[in-house]
């Protein structure tokens, strides 16, 4: 049984998650203006009303009661918005992290395993789409390879083992074969999700004479 998949840090990505977060503050601060305009503008007006003295003393206090709570509000608010930013940027830069870094290995030949999500996690589909492209490339360069070792024994047979006389007329043939093994020892596998290990999947040259 699989252990469960659990990220160690909550900041895997400065740049996104940073942003979020201050994107966050912007329109947590917006809100708190609009929240703090609907407020103390009312109260300020009939501060600055002549006519209204008989509640002057009780809307003072009320202004001065508001004034001394709305900041302490204020800063929990900003606090929360940016507790909540990180967690959920989290479950969109951790999946995305490793969704760019796979994207990378395959670029270079590298098939690395189905990448996890998490349940919160969002980019599934994406994930999930990406764990296909690389499921599908994998199985098309192993039947490469199949159908690569089939020729390769075929040519060898009729080269005499790729050395010699009988060689000679076959060695644009078997320069191409030699080229092909090389290009497809490019392809390589990824054993874990976190860590690059490389894993030898060369196919062997036909110098060696060895059939597979």
């Amino acid at each position: 049984m699989p252990r469960p998949f659990v990220r160690r840090r909550y900041i895997v990505d400065w740049k996104l998650q940073g942003s979020l977060c201050l994107h966050g503050l912007l329109y947590g601060m917006l809100v708190l203006v609009a929240i703090g305009g609907g407020i103390f503008l009312p109260l300020l007006w009939n501060l600055g009303d002549s006519n209204n003295v008989a509640g002057l003393e009780e809307q003072a206090i009320v202004m001065i009661y508001l004034h001394e709570r709305f900041w302490l509000l204020a800063a929990a608010c900003a606090a929360i918005v940016v507790l909540g930013a990180i967690k959920f940027s989290h479950r969109i830069a951790g999946p995305l992290v490793r969704y760019k870094r796979n994207l990378r290995w395959l670029a270079d030949g590298k098939m690395p395993p189905p990448l996890r999500t998490r349940d919160g996690d969002y980019l599934k589909e994406e994930v999930a789409c990406l764990n296909a492209a690389v499921a599908g490339v994998a199985q098309r360069v192993e039947a490469i390879r199949k159908a690569h070792r089939a020729m390769r024994r075929e040519l060898l047979a009729l080269a005499g083992g790729g050395v010699g006389p009988a060689a000679a007329p076959y060695a644009a043939l078997l320069a191409a074969d030699a080229e092909l093994s090389q290009k497809l020892e490019g392809f390589r596998e990824v054993e874990s999700g976190d860590e690059l290990v490389a894993v030898p999947a060369a196919t062997p040259a036909l110098a060696s004479g060895e059939g597979s």
